[in-house]
This record gives C-alpha cells, sequence and structure tokens, in this order.
C-alpha cells in the first residue's frame, strides 16, 4: 500500500466510525375484507377463537435469567395469550362475515369454526403467531400457518385516535385467509358443518339418543351426517334449551375475556411502546458498537501502518498527525463502543423493569354465574368444565337420561367455586 492510500484509510476510518441508522417508514396500513351483501343464516358459521398457547417454554418459567435473554416473560405472555385472541376475535367480528365470533377456553368446542393459535414471538417491535383453523366437521382449513408482523409505531404516537391495534395487519391476514377458506367451500358444505355442529353437541349429552345421527371416522377424525332427528323430537328440543344456556356461560366468558382485555389496553400499549423503544435502542447501541470498535481498531492498526520514512518535511508533519490522530481517534471509537454496549445493558434492565410493573396490571378477574363466583385466571379450562358437568347434571335432573361424561374432566380438575348451589 502507498503513502497516500495509507493516509485516505486512516481519515476514512476516523469519518466512518460514527456510523449512521436509517429511519424506518410507516407500514402500510391493512384492512379485513368486509362483506358487501348480507349472508344466508344457514351458511353463517360462528367462530370460536380458543385462548393462544402463551408459547412459554419450561425452561423459561424456571429461569428469570433466560427469561430476561430472550424476553418471554411468563406473567406478559399468558396475559398476551387472552388478549391476541381477543383482538383476532375484534377483527373476525368486524368483517361482517361470521356468525358470533367468541373468546373461549380451548375445551370449547361447540362452535361451527375453531381457531387454535400459539404465540412464537411477541414484544413491542414484532409479533409472530402459528394458527390453525377447522371447522366442526373436523376438516382442518389450514394448520400451524405462520403470522408475523412489525409495529406500525404509529399506534405508539401520543394522541393517536385511530383505535388500531399496533400488529392489526397480522389480525387481517388472519381473517382474510378464513374468508379465502370459507368462500372456497360450497353453500351445502356451510350447512353442513352448522348441522355437524349442532348434533355433536347433542351427542355429548346424549351419546346413546344421537350417536344414530352423526359419526366419527376414526382415521381421520372428521364427521359425517348419518341423518337428521325428527323437528319436533321432544328430546332435540330440551337438548337447544341446554345449548342456549351453554351458549349464555360461553357469552358470559367472553364477555370477561373482553372487560379483561380493555382494562389491560392502556397498560399493555405503554409497555409495548416502551419496549419498543428499549428494543430498538439496544439494537442501535450493538450496531454502533460493533461499527465503532471495528472501525476504532482499523485506524489503530492504520495509523500504525503509516510509514515513518518521508521525502519531505510537509510529508512527515502529515504522516504525525495522521499517526496520533488516528490513534488517538481509534482508540476513542473502542472505548465509544464498549460504553454503548453499556448502555444497551442499562436499556436491557429497563425493559426487565417495565414488564415487571405491567405485570401488577395484569390481574384475574372475578366473575358471578349463577350464584358461584368463578375467579377467571389462566386456568379458565378448569372453570368451564366444572360448568359443562353442572350442565350435565342439569340434563340428566331434566330427562332422567344420563349423558356421557364431560370430556373435560379426563384431564381437568374442577376450578374452586363459591356461593350458591
Amino acid at each position: 500500500m502507498n503513502r497516500s492510500a495509507t493516509l485516505w484509510l486512516v481519515f476514512g476510518a476516523a469519518l466512518v466510525a460514527g456510523g449512521c441508522v436509517k429511519e424506518t417508514r410507516p407500514l402500510p396500513v391493512l384492512q379485513a375484507t368486509q362483506a358487501t351483501t348480507e349472508i344466508p343464516e344457514e351458511q353463517l358459521l360462528d367462530v370460536g377463537v380458543h385462548i393462544f398457547d402463551p408459547g412459554v417454554p419450561k425452561a423459561v418459567e424456571e429461569d428469570p435469567e433466560l427469561a430476561d435473554k430472550t424476553r418471554i416473560y411468563p406473567e406478559i405472555r399468558y396475559a398476551e395469550a387472552r388478549y391476541t385472541a381477543m383482538q383476532l376475535r375484534d377483527t373476525l367480528e368486524g368483517t361482517g362475515h361470521w356468525g358470533a365470533a367468541r373468546v373461549v377456553p380451548a375445551t370449547v368446542n361447540s362452535f361451527d369454526v375453531t381457531v387454535d393459535g400459539e404465540i412464537l414471538e411477541s414484544s413491542g417491535a414484532d409479533l409472530k403467531l402459528l394458527v390453525t383453523v377447522r371447522d366442526a366437521t373436523g376438516k382442518v382449513w389450514f394448520a400451524k400457518r405462520e403470522y408475523e408482523g412489525r409495529a406500525d409505531t404509529r399506534a405508539y404516537k401520543d394522541g393517536y385516535n385511530a383505535g388500531r391495534d399496533p400488529f392489526e395487519n397480522v389480525y387481517v391476514a388472519i381473517a382474510n385467509d378464513m374468508l379465502a377458506a370459507r368462500t372456497a367451500r360450497k353453500p351445502e358444505d356451510l350447512a353442513n358443518i352448522r348441522r355437524v355442529s349442532e348434533l355433536r353437541f347433542a351427542a355429548d349429552f346424549a351419546p346413546v339418543a344421537f350417536s344414530q345421527y352423526v359419526e366419527k371416522n376414526k382415521k381421520t377424525g372428521e364427521y359425517k351426517v348419518l341423518r337428521l332427528p325428527a323437528e319436533d323430537d321432544v328430546l332435540v328440543k330440551r337438548i337447544d334449551q341446554i345449548r342456549e344456556r351453554d351458549y349464555g356461560m360461553i357469552d358470559t366468558v367472553s364477555e370477561n375475556y373482553a372487560a379483561f382485555s380493555e382494562r389491560l389496553e392502556e397498560p399493555y400499549t405503554s409497555w409495548r411502546r416502551y419496549t419498543y423503544d428499549e428494543i430498538t435502542a439496544e439494537e442501535k447501541l450493538k450496531a454502533q458498537a460493533r461499527n465503532r470498535m471495528l472501525l476504532g481498531a482499523a485506524a489503530v492498526i492504520a495509523a500504525v501502518a503509516v510509514p515513518d520514512s518521508c521525502n519531505t518535511s510537509d510529508c512527515a508533519r502529515i504522516a504525525d498527525a495522521a499517526r496520533y490522530g488516528a490513534m488517538a481517534g481509534g482508540v476513542a471509537a473502542v472505548i465509544s463502543g464498549y460504553r454503548k454496549r453499556e448502555e444497551a445493558k442499562i436499556h436491557t434492565e429497563s425493559i426487565k423493569e417495565i414488564s415487571g410493573s405491567f405485570q401488577s396490571e395484569a390481574a384475574p378477574l372475578v366473575v358471578d354465574v349463577e350464584g358461584r363466583t368463578l375467579r377467571l385466571t389462566g386456568t379458565a379450562e378448569d372453570q368451564y368444565a366444572e360448568w359443562r358437568r353442572l350442565l350435565h347434571e342439569l340434563y340428566r335432573e331434566e330427562t332422567g337420561l344420563v349423558p356421557a361424561a364431560p370430556a373435560a374432566e379426563a384431564t381437568s380438575t374442577p376450578a374452586q367455586t363459591s356461593g350458591a348451589g
């Protein structure tokens, strides 16, 4: 390398060591496809959105340090499992393409269409979900499909009043895919889904009486209608009454999840806004730290590489200035890089503190259902299992027939209740 090239390397390294950060452009605002005509009643499918799997690894639950490292905070994820499901439900409900859309525990399978989801990643900056949708016949519309998106930071600005979630584009993508899957089905297929849903509910309470109407394929897990009961069947009418009571409980559960999400919205939005700031600041600082240390080291090496001999006095003065200036600038850049890295650690601790303050906001709700006080937490499935047990008792008292045991009881322990009963 000649002397002039070496000198330009020295000064170039000193100038570039500061680095630069590009601003991101606003994300496009996607909208869910809206219904433009009225959908016939027999084709209007009810949707049950199960509480999402929070996606918390066991190792993270047992190791707080690992939680900090992965930014997976169990208490927050459990709250997000409800909140994310509610956001999807709101998006679906707003399209006009579906019947009732409810957020329910995972044990509720009495809907025409059910949605299961898992949170793969969630922070103020990014959201990634894994979603499976199937109908009451057992047919899978799509399975374990990934949806991800970057936060629309306009939702984090002070005074923002559009009421749009930072990750609404993710929910819109899911809603549009569900609509595409539904549209691909014939009207008679949609009507059949509703019939199977009704008969499956009836068979759960009276398997002996209703097994002649619906059959499950043991290999595929899919259901098909064998024949329909008479419209004036007394037993059918009683099952319909019980289903209405079950819908009432489901509405209560869903409404309380909605109230939970509303109460959670303000602190959760603030948490996401601050964590977004902390995450992006940390990423910038780490990038700057790497650039400054690499370029600083390059400047130090370049300074050492400046030749000691020059043919003129002016050359010698320039070489000395370049050598000592680059050496000083390079060392300063390395030190600055380490300082930036320390700042990044401070921001990481700040994320931990903000997350800790959020956890106190995500308190469970206590509701009263027909004289029984239920505590809605992550064990809401147990509570619903207890409710279904009571419905089976009610059916037995009204009909004198013995219903099938609730499937949820095999894997769940009834939640503690208090009150009349």
